[in-house]
């Protein structure tokens, strides 16, 4: 197993000797090393933080084992017949997604390959091709076809993004989970509408339509989440949205998320669907956009899904993973007003 970046290029036993010249790297470079070598020093906690995207971020204990799990279940669905040797790391490992890269790396004894986050895996190695890499949907958005045939599978992560067809040679999947089920625990081909559950975990809805999730990674107890679901089976479900983003306009349940994504073709640059107080419907719904001003036809909506106001040229914000931070983005919007 060999790990680069551009400061080296080590092999795994150079990496588990004591006298690494450690001050030679970067801080991203030195939490890999850190965590390779913690897993082999057979340790059997790892700390990682949540993004932060719906509260504070906090930190979780993840076991060895529950990442064993995560990752077998990972490679069985997308690499059954172990065809995959190199991956491309370009998240941070402080969080669970960029972890599992390294994890997934080292027990199916893949070539890593480091890029620091900020290079957003353009600037550095970027005549070179990968078997596997993980990304946020923004560094996902930024990839030209050229840029995304240079991988064979596409891990799309963070936040679940809208079906489009789009044309690559790559496999590429939009993956659900979070850090409490040690990374995702279900993937969608990106042209489709249904998640498939990876591993032995199903699904089911409670009676609000909250989703539902059971298998090793829960200890076989059932984890209700925050996201609407439609379930189709115990191992299918499309995503609708997040329940604590949901908004009360005038006594009509508004899903931000479903707004956004019929809006997507329509709306240049980055936008997000908000609220602001009002006197006669409580909450009116409202777009955030850092697009210029122009008008926007909102007809294809429903009429009580339809912005009451849009804001432009305003700061959409971003969790260090790469989501977006619904809650400071309409923060700032406020103290602006």
């Amino acid at each position: 197993m060999i790990i680069r970046s551009k400061n080296f290029v080590l092999k795994l036993e150079e990496i588990l000797k004591e006298e690494l010249p450690t001050e030679r790297y970067n801080e991203h470079e030195n939490i890999v090393l850190t965590i390779i070598r913690q897993w082999y020093a057979n340790k059997q906690v790892f700390t990682h933080r949540t993004s932060g995207s719906t509260g504070r971020p906090k930190k979780i204990n993840i076991s060895r084992d529950k990442i064993e799990i995560s990752a077998r279940a990972t490679l069985s669905f997308i690499d059954p017949e172990n065809k995959i040797k190199t991956s491309l790391l370009c998240l941070s490992p402080l969080h669970i997604g960029g972890a599992m890269v390294i994890y997934r790396s080292l027990i199916f004894d893949h070539d890593l390959t480091i890029v620091d986050p900020t290079t957003e895996s353009s600037e550095e190695f970027a005549n070179e091709s990968f078997d596997l890499v993980s990304l946020v949907p923004l560094q996902f958005k930024k990839l030209d076809e050229s840029q995304m045939n240079r991988f064979k599978t596409i891990l799309i992560g963070g936040a679940p993004i809208a079906t489009q067809n789009v044309q690559s040679n790559a496999r590429i999947y939009s993956t659900f989970g979070m850090t409490e089920t040690i990374s995702h625990i279900a993937l969608r081909p990106l042209h489709e509408e249904l998640f498939m559950t990876t591993g032995d975990n199903e699904v089911a809805a409670d009676s609000k339509g909250l989703l539902k999730i059971r298998g090793a990674i829960t200890d076989f107890k059932w984890l209700t989440t925050n996201d609407i679901v439609t379930v189709i089976s115990n191992n299918t479900f499309q995503w609708i949205g997040r329940y604590d983003f949901v908004i009360n306009s005038g006594g009509i349940k508004v899903n931000p998320e479903d707004i956004e994504r019929q809006l997507k073709s329509i709306v240049t640059g980055e936008f997000m669907i908000g609220s602001l107080p009002d006197e006669i419907l409580g909450r009116k719904i409202i777009l955030i956009t850092n697009g210029d001003e122009k008008r926007i036809d909102f007809s294809q909506l429903e009429k009580y899904h339809r912005p009451k106001a849009s804001y432009f040229n305003r700061q959409i914000v971003r969790t260090s993973s790469g989501k977006l931070d619904r809650l400071k983005t309409q923060e700032l919007l406020e103290q602006s007003l």
